[in-house]
C-alpha cells in the first residue's frame, strides 16, 4: 500500500500519542511529532499562547507567530497530511496549516470540559473543525458535534485499540489499580479516600496508584501508612505488567469520552470499578462485570471493592469474558488500521 510521512501535532508526553507514534513507526511510516512543549522527542513550535480572552485584544500575533513557526517544521518534513489532536491547543495550530490536509482528533477534554465551559474555546473548538478534512470523535461525542454544527459526513467515528498481545491475565493477585493520574478531573481524592477505609479492613489488599499530576503529592501525605505503591508515569508494557496480576481496575474520573482504561481491565480480565458517567456506562451490555459508583462516593467505591476482591464467580467472568470482548472489538491492529485507511483517502483526495 506504501508508506507515508506522517506529521502529529500533539502533546508529545501523552501516552495516547506515543503509543499511536510507536505503532506507526513499527508499519514503515515515517512519523515526526511537532509539540508545542519542549521535549527531547518532538520538534518544538512552542510555547503556547493562552488561548484565553487575552485574544479578544491580542488576536492575530503571538498565534500567527507560533503557527508560522509550526508551517516552517512541516514544510521542512514535507509530510503527507497532518494530524492534530485536541482541538483547543495542537489541533488549533494543526487545522492552521497550509498545503497539505489536516485531519483533527477530539478528545475528551476538549468538549466536555473546555468548549463547553468557555465561548472563545467553543468557537477555537469548530474553527479547528471546519478548516480541517475530517475529524475523529469518540462515537460518545458525535452527537453533541452535530448539535455545534459540524456536518456528519466530516466525522469519523473511532476508539482507540488495545494490544491484547500484551493486556493480558496473569496470575491474579489481591491488587487494585488506579492509572488515571493525579488531577481533578480523574477523582483521586475519592480513590485516597476509599483506599484508608479499605486498609482498616483488608490491609492485605494492594493498590498500584500510576501517572503523575498536580495532586500527586497531596495524596501520597494522605496515604503513608496504607498498602499503596506509587509507580509514577508507565510505559505501556509496564503498565500492562501491573494490569494483568490486578484482581480490579479502578476509572473513577468525573468526565471522560473513552476510558481507555476500561479496555485495558477487559482485556487483562479484571473486574472493573466505574464512575457512573455515561462515558462508562456505554460499555454495560458488553458482558463484561462492570460496577458503578457515584464518583463522589468514597464508601460506594471502598465497598464494591471488598465484595469483589474476593467473588469468585465475579472474578471467573472477568477472566473468561473480558480478553474476548475487547480482541473482537477493540484489538489496536483494528482500530489502528483504519485510522491510516482515513489517512491514505485524504491523502489521495488532496
Amino acid at each position: 500500500m506504501g508508506k507515508m510521512k506522517i506529521a502529529l501535532v500533539a502533546d508529545a508526553n501523552s501516552v495516547h500519542i506515543s503509543r499511536w507514534f510507536n505503532w506507526l513507526e513499527e508499519q514503515g511510516h515515517i512519523v515526526k511529532i511537532f509539540s508545542l512543549g519542549d521535549t527531547p522527542n518532538s520538534h518544538f513550535f512552542g510555547p503556547e499562547p493562552p488561548l484565553d480572552r487575552t485574544l479578544i485584544t491580542n488576536f492575530g500575533s503571538k498565534i500567527r507567530k507560533t503557527t508560522k513557526r509550526l508551517q516552517n517544521l512541516i514544510d521542512d518534513f514535507e509530510p503527507d497530511l497532518v494530524h492534530g489532536y485536541f482541538l483547543t491547543n495542537h489541533g488549533f495550530y494543526a487545522s492552521r496549516i497550509e498545503n497539505y490536509p489536516t485531519i483533527v482528533q477530539v478528545m475528551g477534554s476538549d468538549l466536555l470540559l473546555h468548549s463547553e465551559n468557555s465561548w472563545l474555546l467553543s468557537w477555537i473548538f469548530k474553527n479547528s473543525i471546519k478548516k480541517s478534512y475530517y475529524v475523529i470523535s469518540p462515537p460518545l461525542l458525535i452527537d453533541k458535534l452535530k448539535q455545534m454544527g459540524i456536518k456528519e459526513k466530516s466525522i469519523f467515528p473511532n476508539l482507540i485499540g488495545i494490544d491484547t498481545d500484551i493486556f493480558k491475565p496473569l496470575d491474579k493477585q489481591d491488587v487494585v489499580v488506579f492509572s488515571r493520574g493525579f488531577e481533578e478531573v480523574y477523582n483521586p481524592s475519592t480513590v485516597a479516600e476509599a483506599i484508608i477505609k479499605i486498609s482498616k479492613k483488608e490491609p492485605k489488599i494492594k493498590f498500584y496508584l500510576a501517572g503523575e499530576g498536580t495532586l500527586r503529592k497531596e495524596i501520597e501525605s494522605r496515604l503513608v501508612d496504607t498498602n499503596v505503591e506509587f509507580t509514577g508515569q508507565l510505559s505501556e508494557k509496564e503498565l500492562s505488567k501491573i494490569m494483568g496480576i490486578s484482581k480490579i481496575v479502578i476509572s473513577p474520573s468525573f468526565s471522560d469520552s473513552i476510558p481507555l482504561t476500561a479496555f485495558e481491565a477487559m482485556s487483562c480480565g479484571s473486574v472493573l470499578i466505574a464512575s457512573d458517567i455515561p462515558a462508562n456506562r456505554q460499555w454495560e451490555n458488553s458482558g463484561h462485570p462492570i460496577l458503578f459508583f457515584n464518583p463522589n462516593n468514597s464508601d460506594e467505591l471502598a465497598r464494591h471493592i471488598l465484595e469483589s476482591y474476593d467473588n469468585d464467580e465475579i472474578m471467573h467472568k472477568a477472566l473468561n469474558l473480558g480478553p474476548e470482548i475487547v480482541k473482537k472489538n477493540w484489538e489496536r491492529e483494528i482500530i489502528s488500521n483504519k485510522i491510516v485507511e482515513i489517512y491514505r483517502k485524504i491523502k489521495n483526495d488532496f
